[in-house]
């Protein structure tokens, strides 16, 4: 099991580390370490990118993913293995992951207004990628769609100049079941729940990173809103 330091410290942007093991699968060479800095692809959220030195090389680490509780880090350009014991340094690309925090972040704060503003709108779905970011929700409004993607435009931009603290902690299922009982079914029935919270927003189960404040999501712009089965609101950052 990989221990995941974005988890408990996001701010460390590197760490030392063994080589666990290394290997190749259809999505190229990877290799294996107890503890990483790397955010692995998951909850929405892109993996982290960056580097990984060894012996005075420098490898490009091109995306991570957990696959059997293990942090595969793939590297981009192999010309030598990184065998099992090997000291390495990890680092990640810092922008990267900053605009990848904002992604997130804008995502959950887009949910929390369109929760508030309908309550019977329920978020269904969060893909943070760059470009290409989106939220859905089930439900349905007593809204048009444009109606409520200007209120929740409005509402989002006054949470931005309101620079609102974004904070993680944990909470047991319990805890997180009575707070939020439209959601519980999605989620990992945990003794204790990473969670992140924007402002007096209500906590939200996730594992991802995020900006400190709202204040770092200036920029952020809702393009457009789609309904078919689930609503769609689409919105990039600037």
């Amino acid at each position: 099991m990989t221990l995941l330091l974005s988890r408990t410290q996001p701010e460390r942007v590197s760490c030392t580390a063994t080589v666990l093991q290394s290997g190749t699968d259809e999505k190229g060479h990877y290799f294996i370490t107890a503890e990483t800095v790397f955010y692995p692809q998951g909850g929405g959220q892109m993996s982290d990118v960056g580097s990984v030195m060894h012996n005075g090389h420098s490898f490009a680490v091109k995306q991570v993913l957990m696959i059997a509780g293990e942090a595969r880090h793939y590297l981009a350009d192999v010309t030598g293995e990184l065998e099992q014991g090997a000291e390495v340094r990890l680092e990640i690309d810092t922008a990267f992951r900053q605009r990848a925090s904002i992604a997130h972040t804008a995502g959950h704060l887009i949910s929390h207004v369109v929760e508030t503003l309908m309550p019977s709108l329920i978020p269904a779905k969060g893909h943070h990628f760059l470009p290409g970011s989106y939220v859905e929700f089930s439900g349905n409004s007593t809204l048009s769609a444009e109606q409520l993607l200007e209120q929740v435009r409005e509402k989002v931009q006054q949470a931005i100049d309101d620079n609102l603290p974004v904070s993680t902690g944990t909470l047991s299922f319990e805890v997180i079941a009575r707070l939020r009982p439209e959601l519980a079914c999605a989620i990992p029935q945990n003794e204790e729940i990473r969670t992140v919270t924007i402002g007096d927003y209500l906590p939200f189960a996730c594992g991802g990173t995020h900006a400190a404040s709202t204040g770092a999501l200036q920029g952020l712009e809702l393009r457009k809103i789609k309904v078919k089965e689930r609503m769609k609101i689409s919105y990039e950052i600037a």
